[in-house]
């Protein structure tokens, strides 16, 4: 089962203090889905990862709540685009991937990065029932994925995966054709760059029995 347990932020950016829910522990023994999110038994950790401060709007992981400074560009942004906003909501702490996804690309994350970013929000929407949000989501983690392999932004390892992402986002926002010719080149990308054998047969299996999980 997954258990999560409060832990206290403190903002990076306006030293604000506020509690947020982390996950202490989980498992992966529920239903692969075609785009390799892995659920777990019970809860689902992925709308627990980024955390939100609710004075600024400051969005991140663990990790980017680190004393740390910030560009005057990445300031000024932050300032005159998700402040204000929040300051009129009342703002949950947890699950925020489109906030995390700016402040990440303010900060100048690469493509991939954002991609990713995009595509668990898409995922935790899937997994709360908001269609609508989730395809915004799919819709923005295809375009990074695309931009990461386009800009030579992606470690060779990771190509033939990012592949075979864009193509089974693809299929999901119902481009099939767009689908078939992103899986019909996996295999290539594995021969030239190397990376996970497995995310082969997943592209083969979805060219001849698509499916939204395995």
């Amino acid at each position: 089962m997954t258990t999560l347990q409060p832990h206290q932020f403190t903002c990076p950016f306006c030293g604000n203090k506020f509690e947020s829910q982390m996950v202490a522990s989980t498992n992966s023994f529920g239903r692969l889905h075609s785009d390799l999110y892995k659920e777990a038994e019970g809860l689902q950790p992925v709308c627990y990862f980024v955390h939100t401060c609710a004075s600024c709007g400051y969005t991140g992981y663990e990790g980017d709540f680190q004393p740390q400074s910030f560009t005057p560009v990445f300031k000024g942004m932050l300032e005159e685009n998700i402040t204000p906003e929040i300051k009129k909501v009342r703002i949950g702490t947890n699950g925020n991937y489109y906030l995390a996804a700016l402040c990440a690309e303010w900060r100048g994350a690469p493509f991939a990065v954002l991609a990713r970013i995009y595509h668990m929000g898409a995922w935790c929407c899937r997994i709360k029932g908001e269609k609508d949000n989730e395809r915004f989501y799919l819709e923005k983690a295809m375009f990074y994925f695309e931009r990461a392999l386009e800009q030579a932004d992606a470690p060779n390892e990771n190509k033939a995966v990012y592949t075979y992402l864009i193509g089974d986002i693809a299929r999901r926002l119902g481009d099939a054709e767009k689908a078939k010719s992103y899986y019909g080149k996996v295999e290539q990308a594995l021969k030239e760059c190397g990376g996970e054998p497995g995310i082969g047969d997943f592209a083969r299996r979805q060219l001849t029995s698509p499916s939204d999980y395995f």
